[in-house]
């Protein structure tokens, strides 16, 4: 199925009301709601969602929800309509995913037979919607392991950090790291570019405080320095911050795992479809605004993003292009521009020319502070900027937001690149994308 030739529809909540579920227990990962029609627009049960602050995203055949449920991670399956699109999408997405999947069926008859074939619940949507999302909330409390973050690896350039297996690689050998040299890692990767202090270090690293904290941890950094061959007086990975600790200095992407552990069968046809109707309608582009619209577009199909936006570098400010599904508050903040200022993570992968990832922004400890303050009320988490070039030098950026905490895994990550690589080539031709300078 060609990307091109269908758009899903991406829905999300900002806020969490007074609905059934308490606010421990919104999961990470969207609901996927499947139909022919989208009658979860109407629903009472959709209502109860949006209450409690729940995100959901929507596919309108069996087809499409099985290749969105093999590329991301959804908490539940929710499948409406008439009898064969029901029992085809079970068939469809049963396949790629083992979340729960729960149908709407007025016909009892259905309970047993569907149940057989891989249903989780079956509920009778005549039911008051409170009731129905109850059991919803049951059903994922009995699947708790599945509503994780879905955050498995560190990356920054060729080190590598398995949080999973615990285990680390550079340049692709192993690296034999003691538990405490792999929780010194760990912790400094994942506060990127924060100086943090010998005692808060010392704290989370052990645990508790030793007689002589200062020296141990010195004796601890330079034996993950050694491991890391990172040269203390030009730092790599680990810097000292005289008076104060220590920072990482390097760029950190958090890369999810494989969507449900299918990676084997992601079909990424629906990808590169994407990426070569985008560099072909981009041939036929009149102005720059027109080419943001048409990168958006791509990638509003691909089902990856609740938000999305494209800046264009402006000397020392980066300027809104276009936007998608972004609110009128986010819009009003970012009207005049956003600095190149290494605390808008943005503005740090144009810096860098290189792309920045985090699974949760709201919990970034003292990094990209200026991004938190700017997603937080919108309720956004997860949030991936991708650098852009025309003629080799950095020209803007591409950023896209989740309300879940799930980051985006390995072939989502190269998608991006890839969109983003054709559209470079698009501005080459451009008479009006000459890149800016800083």
């Amino acid at each position: 199925m060609a990307v091109s030739a269908r758009i899903i529809e991406m829905r999300g909540v900002a806020t969490s009301g007074s609905g059934a579920a308490s606010s421990d227990a919104v999961p990470d990962q969207p609901v996927l709601f499947v139909g022919a029609t989208p009658w979860w627009e109407t629903s009472g049960l959709v209502r109860s969602l949006r209450d409690a602050g729940w995100g959901w995203i929507s596919a309108p055949d069996p087809s499409r929800a099985r290749w969105l449920a093999s590329i991301q991670k959804v908490s539940l399956v929710v499948v409406g309509g008439d009898r064969s699109l029901r029992w085809t999408t079970v068939d469809e997405v049963r396949s790629v995913t083992g979340v729960p999947i729960v149908v709407l069926a007025e016909d009892s008859s259905e309970v047993v037979p569907l149940i057989d074939a891989g249903v989780d619940a079956v509920l009778d949507p005549s039911d008051r919607p409170a009731e129905n999302f109850a059991r919803l909330v049951a059903l994922l409390r009995r699947a708790d392991h599945r509503w994780g973050p879905g955050v498995r690896y560190l990356v920054a350039g060729e080190l590598s950090v398995d949080v999973w297996t615990q285990q680390c690689t550079l340049n692709g050998v192993p690296l034999q790291l003691s538990p405490t040299e792999y929780a010194l890692l760990t912790f400094l990767m994942t506060r990127p570019d924060v100086a943090l202090s010998t005692a808060v270090i010392v704290r989370r690293v052990w645990g508790w405080l030793p007689s002589d904290g200062k020296n141990a941890l010195r004796i601890i950094v330079n034996r993950l320095r050694r491991k890391l061959d990172d040269d203390p007086r030009e730092p790599r990975f680990v810097a000292s911050v005289r008076g104060i600790g220590y920072r990482f200095v390097a760029n950190v992407t958090e890369v999810a795992d494989a969507a449900e552990h299918h990676a084997e069968r992601v079909d990424v046809t629906p990808l590169l479809d994407a990426v070569a109707v985008l560099a072909e309608s981009l041939q036929h582009a009149d102005t720059v605004a027109r080419m943001g619209e048409l990168l958006l577009d791509a990638l509003e199909r691909s089902g990856h993003a609740d938000g999305m936006a494209v800046f264009r570098l402006d000397g020392s400010t980066m300027r809104l292009l276009a936007a998608r599904h972004m609110s009128a508050a986010w819009t009003d903040r970012v009207q005049h521009g956003v600095p190149l200022d290494p605390s808008f993570a943005s503005a740090r992968s144009v810096l860098s020319g290189e792309t920045v990832q985090i699974a949760d922004v709201r919990s970034t400890s003292g990094h990209f502070t200026a991004t938190a303050r700017q997603l937080a009320d919108d309720d956004y988490r997860a949030c991936h900027f991708v650098p852009i070039t025309c003629r080799g030098e950095a020209w803007g950026h591409l950023g896209m937001v989740r309300r879940s905490c799930q980051p985006l895994d390995a072939v989502a990550m190269s998608f991006l690149r890839s969109l983003c690589g054709a559209f470079s080539l698009g501005l080459a031709g451009a008479h009006d994308a000459e890149p800016a300078g800083r």
